[in-house]
């Protein structure tokens, strides 16, 4: 089966403006509970059926702006023990200590990007969704945030998977920066995603400025932050979105649910219902609708895919 690198992760296959200030709510008593029932596969008693939309995040800046992660302020700094050392990547100025700048692969999202979100908020609006959740990296954030805003849900209700994170290969992560595999090695990406800052503190400084640019009043709560391996293949990453998407399934039985997150996961997702389909493509926030409902027992049935190829911006072949 053809991966979905080509299309996602580009890299793989071989805008001067000021930032709005902050406008998230503090939380308030730190993060909030998520309430389920007794028997989380069984869900809220009254509720009859469930959806699960998995969806891809809107275009990115690097996409518009090819060069992005040579002028940007982010990608961002990474604390590496390696000595005094003096770097100086085009037009920035020289660094010296302890720091270089790690340009891994998460630009924000593009104008037009952010515009994906806000149409793909109106069209769930009519779904009574009950969750959003998200991978942790920005542009991910950032199409989250327009939807949640959109969709107005109140806090507790916008929720983070590190599992549901980019596909954590160097070659991607790193991309253009050969210099620096050696000095992360093999470190745990959460050392050095946000400059050594946990995903809290993060949201109040260097996430801040991005998450603002939607208007989104409440800020998003880690509820899975086991960090994928790094480095990892993609057969690993495939595995890791299936079992996360299926935890969901679970634990929100009953609830209807927005994954955003990347182009692979939702080959995951597809491949968890039709192993026979071969995702060629996937655009932007195009997304896999999963569906169940309540026999007349009161179980719940299997889920079932409610789109065909291309009809929600998901792409699939068979082998003939």
């Amino acid at each position: 089966m053809r991966s979905l690198v080509g299309w996602c992760c580009p890299c793989l296959d071989v805008a001067d403006t000021v930032a709005p200030q902050a406008v998230l709510e503090p939380l308030v008593n730190g993060r909030s509970a998520v309430t389920r029932s007794a028997n989380s596969n069984e869900g809220p008693s009254e509720a009859l059926e469930q959806n699960v939309y998995c969806m891809r995040h809107g275009h990115r800046q690097d996409e518009e702006e090819d060069v992005w992660h040579l002028s940007a302020a982010r990608p961002w700094y990474a604390s590496c023990n390696k000595g005094q050392v003096e770097y100086r990547l085009s037009l920035l100025a020289p660094m010296t200590v302890n720091h270089f700048l790690v340009s891994h692969r998460d630009p924000p999202l593009s104008v037009k990007g952010r515009q994906q979100a806000r149409e793909a908020a109106t069209h769930f609006k009519s779904k009574n969704i009950d969750y959003v959740f998200t991978s942790p990296f920005v542009r991910c954030l950032q199409t989250s945030a327009e939807i949640v805003d959109e969709l107005g849900l109140e806090q507790g209700r916008w929720l983070v998977l590190w599992p549901m994170a980019e596909l954590c290969d160097p070659r991607l992560l790193l991309a253009g920066r050969d210099d620096l595999r050696g000095i992360l090695g093999k470190r745990p990406i959460r050392e050095w995603m946000w400059n050594g800052q946990t995903f809290e503190q993060a949201l109040s400084d260097i996430l801040a400025p991005e998450l603002a640019l939607s208007g989104v009043r409440i800020r998003p709560e880690m509820w899975n932050d086991t960090t994928p391996i790094y480095p990892e293949k993609i057969d690993q990453a495939l595995k890791r979105y299936e079992r996360q998407i299926r935890l969901v399934c679970k634990e929100f039985a009953g609830r209807n649910v927005i994954i955003v997150t990347h182009g692979e996961a939702l080959r995951a997702a597809i491949n968890m219902y039709d192993t026979r389909a071969a995702v060629y493509e996937v655009k932007h926030t195009g997304h896999v609708p999963l569906h169940r409902e309540r026999d007349s027992s009161g179980a719940w049935e299997q889920w079932s895919l409610c789109c065909t190829s291309g009809q929600t911006g998901v792409y699939w072949s068979y082998a003939t």
